[in-house]
């Protein structure tokens, strides 16, 4: 199995359980919902609840209450992002917008990319261990310990899912596109014409910035750490000659652009439920379960 596969399964196993345990223990004691298909109006609040539920236990004859559904909700609804969230994408691309034009340059200028290569890839024969396809997946690492000292990330766990593998599956596929569009001969003398970009420096970068999106508002240096680490995996795959600086550089910008938009994206949709009042989570009872739709207008 190939590493990228284990850490989706990985997060998975990680987060589903965490998500699921909660929404169980909560729903222990609510009441037992008897219609296949059950609505509720309430005039006074202009407030429209669906509630689609399945395999319902047929002994009771009570509705799940407005309030308790309420109180739930909290855990899985959106949450208003912070003011001006698309001027804050914007000012966080400006750095990868950067490498992206630096590597494309040096791609275009032969001397000096055959210059920088002579001068870094001094671990070519890999006599020293980087540990790049390690460490590649550290930030990740560092974003389970976190919450062991009191630290959690940003966002719900059941929006988390979403975002680390819309991230890492958004980075993965561009990166693949550009590697089979561009096959370019990797430096090391192979014969694998896919150096460009660097897929470990993506995925590096992905996991740094998903790590300063949830955790940096701690402390810088939670972002600091994760991005030396993602650094350190883009070095390394200069000095262990397996791709040229133009590679590393355009794949971290990859990486972050691709992680930037489904952050900007899932703060799109979470301003427009905010704003209309909408809100969407799965839950459980003894004997069923079903999903809650509600609309304020």
């Amino acid at each position: 199995m190939k590493a990228k596969e284990f850490l989706l399964i990985f997060c998975l196993l990680y987060f589903i359980p965490c998500s699921f345990a909660k929404n169980i223990i909560d729903l222990q004691d609510s009441l037992r919902i008897t219609e296949p298909i059950s609505f509720c109006v309430s005039t006074a609040r202009q407030e429209i609840n669906i509630l689609s539920i399945t395999k319902a236990d047929k002994r009771d004859n009570a509705l799940v209450s407005n309030s308790e559904t309420a109180l739930k909700s909290n855990w899985y609804s959106f949450e208003r992002p912070e003011p001006f969230y698309l001027r804050y994408y914007l000012k966080q691309s400006i750095t990868p917008v950067a490498m992206a034009a630096l590597g494309l340059g040096i791609l275009g200028m032969t001397d000096i990319k055959l210059q920088l290569q002579e001068n870094l890839n001094w671990n070519k024969d890999l006599k020293v261990p980087m540990y790049d396809d390690q460490l590649r997946y550290a930030p990740y690492a560092i974003g389970f310990i976190l919450p062991l000292f009191g630290k959690y990330p940003k966002h719900k766990l059941l929006h988390l899912i979403p975002l680390v593998t819309g991230s890492y599956l958004l980075a993965d596929g561009v990166v693949h596109q550009l590697k089979a569009h561009t096959a370019m001969a990797r430096p090391n003398g192979t014969q694998e014409y896919d150096a460009f970009p660097s897929q470990h420096s993506s995925m590096a970068f992905v996991a740094a910035t998903i790590l300063h999106h949830e955790f940096g508002s701690y402390s810088p240096w939670i972002s600091v750490c994760g991005y030396t680490l993602a650094t350190w995996v883009a070095y390394s795959r200069l000095a262990q000659n397996h791709h040229w600086t133009s590679d590393v550089l355009t794949g971290a910008a990859v990486g972050m652009l691709s992680t930037h938009l489904v952050y900007l994206a899932y703060d799109f949709l979470s301003d427009i439920f905010t704003r209309k009042n909408l809100a969407l989570y799965p839950y459980l009872i003894e004997g069923g379960g079903g999903v809650y739709l509600s609309f304020s207008f």
